[in-house]
């Protein structure tokens, strides 16, 4: 027996609507993206619009075309819209975005569907996400899968839902839930739209005959249309809930604005439908335009293009068909190699953790226990599911046993002499044809690949700290890299869920050039000159990083990046002063939070950083020696000098050609080193300051402090020829 759960609609099921099925009249019509068949007194509505059944223009046509159609045939008493494929729909087609929106639009399709006189029922599996939710909420019924995704993501993109989302969310869960559910962005499962009342039926077996099922019982039981337009919101939000709704939500939406539409458009829901619906309308169109928006969504497809080798053919691809990956071994059982080998054990790969050291993998295994308990404890992840994942990775002292590996990836301590004595091994122990990759974060893949005999087979696989948490993943490539490694470096990313951007081997490569030669190097200049760490950090945080960089290097150890350092001086100089004070801690043992002394003290057990008067005076000191002339320093001057370093090092980064494109940078930097998402990333970023702008300004600095300020070269051709890096990235694209 199955019962729904609105209170109007329950019954004992009746026997399968399926027998319909075998009475096909023939009377079937059909679009590209639509199809349309009798099921005996049932029309299907089937969305076929691979690979995600966006709903695009002609889909839109399709669904006005096939209701008519349906409209017109009186032996039809009930449709049923689902969709081909592995999804119901995620939405909108994103690219239709910046441009008018054809007819039928968006308002019309839901009209259409809601004042139907044939009951519509929709059936839900695999995502139904922004517009393909507000199309599932135009139904009057809708049966969905117990395990499929039910959201409205529109905020991550800096949207609001402008589809009638606002309006018809608030009239099915009402006001309080629908404006937690669009803050958020988060899905939720099938079976907690059943509990909110946002679907009537949840299927526990086959989609498709449940749904015949169930609207088998709607003709029955003569049910009919119920637009969700003509519902009531039981509940409207006062300030004080939608103050508790905001603050819930501060921490994603630090610095955003949208949330602040949301709020007006779920208000507008208490009004008569027809006026709710067109607030809805001016407010969308409002948050699609701002600039917040034009950022999102740059980020949003700059990850999908950053996994792609700019100048790889598509037949070049194809014969670059990458191994299967199923057994990976990592070397280093130190917090990076342990995060690594938890990011393959979530994949649900095999994983070996390799050190010459017992007490190391001891350490590490230990390691593994309290992470996965502390997901366990949050409710990320059952028990079941860590003690799976926690016998998926195995330990070992023997080399030798990692011979039968897909792929190795190297995660020792940052020495060039010791990586490359480990690589000479590896060489001599893995067949050819499997992947050797190193995790260094700063040292040359091209020297470490020298070290083996199939340097093809070398490239880096930098993960960011945590490694098993962090979205990030640089795929270093050198100068002897094969397409076949850099297609299964593609691949590893891709199973490991991880957002994969292509770098040249170069210092740093993206990510840690642009921060060691302009961003921290910056804020610790900065310093020199009379900013206080507290000020710096809290400047930079206002401006929407989520640390600054003194409480980041106190969390990671002031001495991983005086060991970097160390090893980068045996090939490249510096002019001083560069990084005078972190290397200055860390000779004195004030390496953060692990000792409780950094930039900052820590006490016993905190996490909190409290200012120290001591390393004022070490900063005074260390100015004096070099004739620095200490004064006050403005908020403003500390975000703007920190960003402008950043941006002019990633225009030398596009020169050297260590990033392909302008939006690979934003892409590392938003995923991996805190920039706020809703700026796009520092060279979009610095596109809507304007170049010229940009330019002037790094000329103004250049001749005030010097070396570090050269502008990039790429700066003076891009405001000669009034270009920007978006169209720099155009032009790449096309040559």
């Amino acid at each position: 027996m199955r019962k729904c759960i609105q209170n109007d609609v329950q019954y004992t099921e009746p026997e399968t609507f399926l027998s319909y099925a075998n009475e096909m009249s023939g009377y079937t019509a059909e679009s590209s993206t639509v199809t349309f068949d009798l099921l005996g007194p049932l029309g299907l509505i089937c969305i076929d619009n691979p690979p995600v059944n966006a709903i695009s223009h002609s889909v839109r046509q399709g669904l006005v075309d096939t209701i008519a159609l349906a409209e017109k045939n009186p032996s039809i008493k009930v449709l049923l819209i689902m969709s081909s494929g592995a999804m119901f729909s995620a939405g909108a087609d994103i690219s239709e975005f910046d441009h008018p929106q054809g007819e039928p639009s968006f308002q019309k399709v839901q009209s259409t569907i809601e004042s139907s006189p044939l009951p519509v029922v929709a059936a839900i599996h695999g995502l139904a996400l922004g517009g393909g939710l507000e199309l599932a909420m135009a139904c009057h019924y809708r049966v969905a899968q117990k395990n499929a995704k039910l959201g409205m993501p529109e905020i991550t993109l800096g949207i609001i839902p402008g589809a009638g989302g606002t309006q018809r969310l608030p009239r099915l869960i009402g006001a309080r839930a629908a404006l937690d559910m669009i803050l958020s962005g988060t899905p939720i499962s099938g079976l907690d739209a059943e509990a909110k009342g946002l679907v009537n039926e949840v299927a526990e077996g086959d989609l498709r005959e449940a749904a015949l099922s169930f609207c088998k019982h709607v003709v029955d039981m003569q049910l009919g249309p119920r637009p969700t337009c003509n519902r009531p919101v039981n509940d409207e939000l006062d300030e004080t809930e939608i103050n508790s709704a905001l603050l819930r939500h501060a921490r994603a939406l630090r610095g955003r604005t949208t949330q602040n539409l949301a709020v007006e458009a779920i208000k507008a829901a208490s009004l008569p439908f027809s006026q709710g619906i067109v607030i809805e309308a001016a407010l969308a169109q409002h948050s699609l335009a701002s600039r917040e928006s034009q950022a999102l969504r740059h980020v949003f497809f700059a990850e999908r293009e950053s996994a792609k080798l700019p100048g790889l053919s598509s037949a070049d691809a194809k014969q670059a068909q990458p191994p299967a990956i199923r057994r990976i071994a990592i070397i280093g059982a130190g917090t990076m190699g342990s995060g690594i080998a938890m990011a393959c054990a979530d994949a649900d790969l095999e994983v070996l953790i390799h050190d010459n050291d017992p007490a190391a993998l001891s350490r590490s295994r230990e390691f593994l226990h309290t992470t996965y308990a502390s997901s366990v404890k949050r409710g990320r992840i059952t028990e079941s599911v860590a003690d799976e994942r926690i016998q998926r990775i195995r330990s070992t002292t023997a080399l030798a046993d990692i011979a039968d590996a897909d792929l190795v990836i190297e995660a020792v301590f940052e020495d060039m002499d010791l990586k490359k004595e480990v690589f000479s091994k590896l060489d001599s122990l893995v067949p050819p044809g499997h992947l050797l990759a190193s995790n260094t974060s700063t040292l040359s893949v091209t020297e470490l690949a020298r070290a083996t005999a199939h340097p093809e087979r070398v490239l880096g696989l930098h993960f960011f700290v945590p490694a098993h948490a962090s979205k990030l993943l640089e795929i270093v490539r050198t100068g002897y890299t094969s397409l076949e490694s850099l297609s299964t470096a593609f691949r590893v990313a891709k199973l490991l869920k991880k957002v994969a951007v292509v770098s040249g081997d170069g210092f740093g490569f993206i990510g840690n050039r642009m921060m060691l030669d302009g961003y921290w190097r910056e804020a610790e200049q900065l310093l020199l000159e009379g900013a206080t760490p507290e000020q710096v950090d809290n400047a930079l945080e206002n401006f929407g990083f989520a640390m600054g960089p003194q409480r980041v290097t106190d969390m990671g150890g002031n001495d991983v990046g005086t060991k970097a350092r160390a090893q980068l001086f045996k090939r490249e100089s510096r002019p001083d002063p560069y990084f005078v004070i972190a290397d200055r801690l860390t000779e004195i043992g004030r390496l953060g939070q692990k000792t409780g002394r950094g930039f900052y003290r820590y006490e016993s057990g905190s996490r909190e950083a409290v200012p120290d008067p001591e390393v004022i005076s070490l900063i005074e000191k260390l100015a004096s020696e070099r004739g620095i002339l200490r004064r006050e320093i403005s908020d403003q001057e500390i975000v703007e000098r920190c960003m402008l370093s950043l941006i002019n090092v990633g225009a030398m980064v596009l020169e050297e050609k260590s990033a392909a494109r302008a939006a690979d940078i934003d892409v590392v930097w938003t995923s991996g080193y805190g920039f706020p998402r809703h700026l796009g990333g520092p060279m979009f970023y610095a596109d809507t300051l304007g170049l010229p702008h940009v330019l002037e300004r790094i000329r103004h600095y250049y001749g005030k402090l010097g070396h570090y300020w050269r502008p990039a070269a790429l700066f003076e051709r891009l405001v000669g020829t009034q270009s920007s890096f978006e169209k720099w990235d155009e032009t790449s694209a096309s040559r």
